[in-house]
């Protein structure tokens, strides 16, 4: 039939066999999910329209993921406190509040929303995340009030692009430095604008669902519209075990399903990156930025806040401390990845050289707390680095990979790995 998995995802959404690229087609969704940001304003949206209901209430989430942390005088308080009110006049249970709020990517994972063949309308690409166990993210911005009152709304079918990994990563590189490379082919360009990247091939296996996460919701950046990784036995344990019966379809390509592109990348041949300030394709190898000197470090964000992102760290943090000068900030994604963090000791050990461990939440990659001043540098894995994105329009952020960050938060500049890691003979996550 020549479908890909997005288009198969988008058909048992519309209630029809087969899609074709282009095709305008009206779904009804799985899940609709939103951060709080927009959750408040939504609510304001209907409010303004006379709408007090919602159409499937257990269908709906919403995740505090920007400003659980509302500080004094911050408007935040009060919103949060009218979204709080509105998830319990409009009776549904899916609201993640302060103590079991993340951030909504991971949130939807790790409680068994993102399930095999679903499809998700989100308020951000970037939750293509969910694409890890099969889900298929559409992003449709304020939309989401539309599936959330009608419990439907149209998609584009997408074209598709096929990306076949081989190979394994080498010692102090990671699963970021594979988007910064597809974020520097394809960022200035057009060539996954309106698209799905689909990722397979041998060496899918040797990623961690953690890697697989962080790969995909890094698509964005690179122009993409979503992502999906092909469904193997990790990712259906990984959904078998938080499905608690609700259902789930594995689809895979047909044989002869058309892609605008297959390409294969291979791992191995991969080495530290880093995205320069201001643009996504600014990508060069670490060798071309090391020594500059930085005020600031940070892990987390949906593209590294996972817990195999903070045991990258960890192998570099483990001997080392921060360096005087630089201030270092350290969010888990979510409670879970929290508590699973404690409990191998990582929390204790970042504190301890003389890292901030902030509550799980978006916090750095936004500003929200760790904000730049004018003539800070730093080093980060957030998301985003635009002029202004966390603070000061006269602070440089650059964008990088756990290892690069940790190393580079030791230095005091912005540094390659490996050196260090081979010195010490740390064990490598992904081996």
């Amino acid at each position: 039939m020549r479908q890909t998995v997005a288009q198969k995802i988008i058909a048992r959404a519309a209630g029809t066999e087969t899609v074709e690229v282009g095709d305008y087609v009206t779904v009804t969704p799985d899940y609709t999910v939103m951060q709080d940001i927009y959750f408040y304003k939504n609510i304001k949206i209907l409010e303004k329209l006379g709408v007090h209901e919602i159409a499937y209430p257990d269908k709906v989430i919403a995740v505090l993921d920007h400003t659980p942390q509302a500080a004094h005088g911050s408007i935040y308080v009060d919103r949060n406190r009218e979204s709080r009110e509105f998830a319990r006049r409009t009776g549904f249970d899916n609201f993640f509040d302060v103590g079991r709020a993340g951030l909504r990517h991971l949130i939807m994972v790790e409680q068994g929303f993102a399930r095999p063949g679903l499809l998700v309308f989100s308020d951000e690409p970037n939750i293509s995340s969910i694409g890890a166990v099969g889900a298929l993210n559409v992003p449709i911005s304020t939309e989401v009030i539309v599936s959330m009152v009608r419990d439907s709304n149209w998609v584009r079918v997408p074209a598709s692009v096929r990306f076949e990994l081989v190979g394994s990563l080498p010692p102090g590189v990671w699963v970021r430095d594979l988007v910064q490379a597809i974020c520097h082919d394809y960022g200035g360009g057009d060539g996954l604008i309106q698209r799905c990247v689909e990722f397979g091939g041998p060496a899918l296996s040797t990623l961690s669902l953690d890697s697989r996460q962080g790969l995909l919701a890094g698509m964005y950046h690179a122009g993409a519209d979503t992502a999906l990784a092909d469904v193997d036995d990790v990712a259906l344990a990984y959904v078998q075990e938080r499905a608690d019966g609700r259902p789930y379809e594995v689809f895979t390509a047909d044989a002869d399903a058309e892609y605008d592109e297959v390409r294969t990348w291979d791992l191995s041949a991969l080495e530290p990156f880093v995205t320069a300030p201001p643009k996504h394709a600014d990508v060069v190898p670490v060798s071309d930025v090391s020594g500059r000197r930085i005020t600031q470090a940070t892990i987390g964000s949906c593209a590294s806040n996972r817990l195999d992102d903070l045991r990258a760290a960890a192998e570099v943090l483990r001997d080392h401390p921060v360096a005087p000068g630089v201030t270092m900030y350290i969010t888990p994604g979510s409670p879970a990845v929290y508590s699973q963090a404690a409990r191998e000791g990582l929390i204790e050990l970042f504190t301890e050289r003389g890292a901030t461990v902030l509550s799980p939440g978006c916090t750095t990659c936004w500003g929200y707390l760790g904000a730049l001043g004018d003539g800070d540098v730093t080093i980060s894995t957030n998301q985003e680095h635009y002029p202004g994105r966390a603070g000061s329009r006269k602070a440089d952020i650059y964008l990088s990979s756990p290892y690069v960050v940790a190393a580079s938060a030791v230095a005091g500049e912005i540094t390659d790995p490996r050196p260090l890691l081979a010195r010490e003979g740390k064990p490598h996550v992904h081996s």
